[in-house]
């Protein structure tokens, strides 16, 4: 008669187990759970900077193709010509080769930059993309050269109704600064 042996596990084996899988679980689950918050930041950083190149890309073409004089107000008049010396000025409406006038600014009430010309306005971001501190000002090198445009915004990713949140993973700002020169000499 022969014994019958049967294979398990003993009670020893069993606890080693469970307290190396207790070991080893928490620490996954941190690795796992950082990388997810990387992400999430990464998202959030390439779509401001993406909404923040358009806007950079169409303000750097517009100006740079169209615009023959910056004026403070509107409609854009010789009165309210600016950047005609050395000073730096706060700039608002561009005047084109056809007399038309268009700007870029921030509407009252928003976080988003929009371009307004005759014929309408248009937004230049989304809903996901706060604009903060923006700015446009021009001044000259000299009197026979033409004017320079200085544009500068932050943008952020909108977290709420505000660029900040209490997990910083979340937070991605970005801050855009660039110079036009106009192609046009306006005396």
């Amino acid at each position: 008669m022969g014994i019958k042996k049967t294979l398990s596990f003993t009670l020893i084996e069993i606890v080693v187990v469970v307290g190396v899988i207790g070991l080893v679980l928490p620490a996954l689950f941190a690795i796992v759970f950082s990388i997810l918050q990387q992400q999430t930041k990464i998202i959030r950083l390439q779509e401001i900077k993406k909404q923040g190149d358009f806007v950079l890309g169409t303000f750097k073409t517009e100006i740079k193709n169209s615009a023959v004089s910056i004026h403070s107000g509107q409609p854009p008049t010789d009165i309210n010509k600016v950047c005609l010396s050395t000073t730096v000025e706060s700039a608002g409406y561009f005047k084109d080769r056809n007399n038309n006038w268009f700007r870029f600014y921030v509407p009252a009430g928003t976080t988003k930059i929009a371009s307004q010309s005759a014929s309408g306005s248009i937004d230049l971001t989304n809903d996901k993309v706060l604009i903060n501190n923006f700015s446009i000002s021009c001044y000259k090198t000299g009197d026979y050269s033409p004017a320079i445009v200085d544009i500068k915004y932050d943008i952020c990713y909108n977290n709420g109704s505000s660029c900040t949140s209490i997990r910083p993973e979340e937070n991605a700002i970005l801050t855009y600064q660039t110079k036009v020169k106009l192609r046009i000499i306006d005396f």
